[in-house]
């Protein structure tokens, strides 16, 4: 290892215990200015009014005592952020909310960071584990940090796929974590299907049983209602990095048609770019995990923490991959709309190309020189 690569290393070393140490020592605003006490009040409300969970009115009165009457910096829809999860992500944020909003948030994100750290692990596999390192000590962590999001979860279900691999049904439940986000694994349940692997489909979906039965036994609107107001989550000023959002720019009237279409045209164009990379699983699966996050009907640059994770599975990412990613990421993150979804397309698509053996050619040796 050279002295560059070795202090580089270091440095990126003490990047990623920063970012560990700063939910220990973060204001008490900071972490209500997060998008924890969203999931705060999908706990408090599943648990006191479940009849109310996606009841916006509800949720914004339970908010204001999950913040303490604070009124957050950054306002979602109706004046809060609203809790338009999952069901079953309420029931995992009970045990955290318990604790309070304030220790609870701290140990909501360090649980996150912590997801993400074992995911990368597993997904770099049999390799070092410092390879995983360029990942984690990145923006788009710092991004999942800041924001107190579940994209951590979604990369221990993806690292643990690629880990059990070999033991398919095992792979399939493992994958039962991603659905936290299921907008973001669309591609992934497209590459299943077509590559055939019906046991891993069969796990999956019995793991995506499990969490819709033990949320349906408690109430079984909460789907429906939870299908209405997700909805509500893609806006035209939202900083989307996802493709779909070009179709918020059209007139109203053909908004909801024009990302349904993009949507589905990005999944199909993303899985047929890993299909010719079939014999390579670790490209393929980058393709796969990071036009994933492209082809989202709802993705935020909090989500480019999965394109960190593509880069790390696929293990052939260079310096200037990395430096975009991150110089992206925090691009998306202040930018205005439509200004994230450019840099989302460029971005996520540079690394889909890059591990789909497209942009090869800057690497190729020269021609070596006739003799005559």
């Amino acid at each position: 290892m050279t002295r560059w690569r070795w202090r580089g290393s270091v440095a990126m070393l003490a990047v990623a215990v920063g970012f560990v140490i700063y939910p220990l020592v973060e204001g008490q605003t900071d972490v209500i200015n997060s998008d924890w006490p969203a999931f705060a009040t999908g706990a408090r409300l599943i648990v006191e009014n479940p009849s109310h969970l996606y009841d916006l009115d509800v949720q914004r009165r339970t908010e204001l005592q999950v913040t303490g009457g604070r009124t957050l910096v950054t306002l979602g829809i109706k004046g809060i952020l609203p809790f338009l999860a999952p069901a079953w992500v309420a029931l995992i944020a009970v045990p955290f909310d318990l604790l309070g909003t304030n220790l609870g948030g701290r140990l909501w994100i360090l649980f996150e960071l912590a997801c993400l750290a074992f995911g990368l692990f597993l997904a770099v596999r049999p390799r070092p584990p410092t390879e995983w390192v360029p990942a984690f000590a990145g923006v788009p962590t710092a991004l999942l940090l800041l924001n107190g999001q579940l994209d951590g979860l979604v990369a221990l279900g993806v690292g643990a796929a690629i880990a059990l691999r070999s033991k398919p049904y095992l792979a399939g439940l493992a994958l039962g974590l991603t659905l936290v986000k299921p907008q973001l694994v669309l591609t992934i349940g497209l590459a299943l299907l077509v590559t055939r692997m019906w046991r891993v489909i069969v796990g999956w979906a019995a793991a995506g049983l499990v969490l819709l039965l033990s949320t349906m036994a408690l109430n079984p609107h909460w789907v429906v209602d939870w299908l209405k107001s997700a909805g509500s989550t893609v806006q035209p000023g939202s900083r989307e990095v996802d493709i779909a959002h070009f179709g918020t720019l059209l007139p109203a009237g053909g908004q909801a048609l024009a990302e349904v279409v993009l949507t589905l045209a990005a999944v199909v164009a993303v899985v047929g770019l890993a299909w010719r990379r079939r014999d390579d699983l670790r490209s393929a699966a980058t393709v796969i995990v990071a036009g994933g996050v492209l082809a989202a009907p709802h993705a935020l640059a909090t989500d480019l923490v999965l394109v960190a994770v593509a880069l790390a599975i696929w293990g052939k990412a260079q310096w200037y991959d990395w430096l975009l990613l991150s110089v992206g990421a925090a691009i998306a993150a202040l930018a205005l709309a439509p200004f994230p979804a450019v840099v989302g397309l460029i971005v996520i698509g540079w690394v889909c190309l890059r591990a789909g053996g497209i942009l090869t050619w800057w690497r190729r040796a020269p021609a070596p020189l006739s003799a005559g």
